[in-house]
């Protein structure tokens, strides 16, 4: 049995030591509780921002003319979509990116960053829902 193929929309970007400027997860809040670690992934590379977010396994990746920014949510508002920093949790300001892979897993897809610092970071959709693995 052959293993299944990545389905990607969208250029994957040529990030290999390509140093990181920003990394933010967007995360996904429904009435108060964390739906989702990662709906949108946000890099800014050399000055460009990027995109990466999954659907139900398929890995998309899109450049930006946008720049991620929190909009605070109406006071009746059941959902949120605050900003989590990866950059200075992990440590990544200025490092370079080893490799940028994507595979299919089990009930989803992962894309797994590997950073010159020996960092590794995880972003796994299954049954979509994304999470980060540090």
């Amino acid at each position: 049995m052959e293993p299944e193929e990545l389905s990607v929309n969208g250029e994957w970007p040529d990030l290999k030591t390509k140093v990181i400027e920003k990394l933010i997860a967007q995360e996904y809040w429904y009435q108060g509780k964390l739906e989702e670690a990662a709906n949108v992934i946000w890099l800014k590379i050399s000055g460009k921002w990027y995109r990466l977010y999954f659907d139900y396994g398929i890995v998309f990746w899109r450049e930006s003319n946008e720049t991620p920014h929190y909009v605070k949510p109406e006071a009746s508002g059941d959902y949120d979509y605050p900003l989590n920093d990866l950059t200075e949790k992990c440590d990544l300001s200025g490092k370079a990116i080893e490799s940028c892979e994507g595979s299919v897993i089990t009930g989803g897809s992962q894309v797994v960053f590997k950073f010159e610092n020996g960092k590794i970071i995880k972003f796994k959709n299954i049954d979509d829902f994304t999470s980060i693995e540090t």
